[in-house]
This record gives structure tokens, sequence and C-alpha cells, in this order.
């Protein structure tokens, strides 16, 4: 399978991503091919697409079968504890989403690998990001990578067990 990965503009008001990625988000959910991720729904993509985040797509040809984001610490999410990084050095890795089809093709290491470059290019200093434990694949790549496990504790509004992450750049 050969993959690209595109980091999207910032404030992209283009609709067809965002219709790819309903779709691919439902084909995981149908496919129970993603226990660890919690459901989101069109506003959360069409958020992020319209500037609530820096969002990278892996793509075959010109359908989505990838897709993550990277969101500043600005505001500091109130799920975490802050550190002593200031929030505007900082970053969190958001969501990733392989199509059930497309994974073991190293689509989740290249999505991660793009976050950590561009948080480079953006002179952020630590990166962030929340892990199911048991999401094996996921902590494998992170930790490769050069994450470290910090904390495992229930997260956001719905108390979602989680890992957090941390790599300093």
């Amino acid at each position: 399978m050969d993959i690209r990965i595109k980091t999207l503009s910032n404030g992209i008001s283009e609709q067809g991503y965002l219709a790819q990625l309903e779709l691919l988000l439902e084909k995981s959910h149908a496919n129970n091919a993603s226990p660890h991720v919690y459901k989101q729904d069109r506003t959360f993509f069409k958020s992020n697409l319209e500037g609530g985040a820096y969002n990278i797509v892996a793509l075959s040809g010109e359908r989505v079968v990838g897709y993550t984001a990277l969101r500043k610490m600005q505001p500091w999410p109130e799920y975490l504890e802050r550190t002593e990084h200031a929030p505007e050095s900082c970053a969190l890795m958001l969501y990733s989403l392989v199509d059930p089809e497309a994974r073991g093709c190293g689509i989740g290491a290249l999505l991660a690998q793009k976050r950590i470059e561009l948080a480079q290019c953006m002179g952020l200093q630590h990166l962030y990001a929340t892990v199911h434990p048991s999401n094996h694949a996921n902590m494998k790549i992170l930790t490769r990578l050069g994450f470290n496990e910090i904390a495992v504790k229930p997260l956001f509004k719905e108390q979602l067990l989680r890992s957090l992450m941390y790599l300093k750049i």
C-alpha cells in the first residue's frame, strides 16, 4: 500500500476531509477495530479542521486511511495536571485513527512521527499523549519514539482510563 502523509492547512474548510473522517470513524467502530478510541462526533473533527488543531492525514491515493492531530496547550486541558512547563512550549498529540484494512502498514508510526516533526518545527519542547493502557500497538509506537509513561489514571469528563505519555523534544 502506497501511503502519503499530509499536513492539512490550518483552518481548512474542505468538506471532503470531514466526510472521509466520519466514514473512517464509522468503519472503525463498526468493525470494533478501535475499542480504545472513544467515539468523537462531527463537531470534534469539524473544529479541528477549522483551526482547532493541526491535522495530519494518511492517504492512499486520495482516500484517507489515517488521521491524527496536534493541539497546542493553550489553554491547558482541564483533565491534565499543570506541570512546570509553560503551556506555550507544550502540545498534546490528539486522536489517532487508522483504517482497519490498513492496519499493520506502519501508518500509526508515520502519523506519530509527523506530529513530533511538526511540534519541532513549531519550536515546541514538550509533547503529551494519552493512550488506553491496553492499546499495546500505540503504546509500543510512542515508546519507540521516546515517550515515557508518567501516569495512568481516568481522564476526560467520561473518566476513561488512560496512560499519560510524555516526550521532551
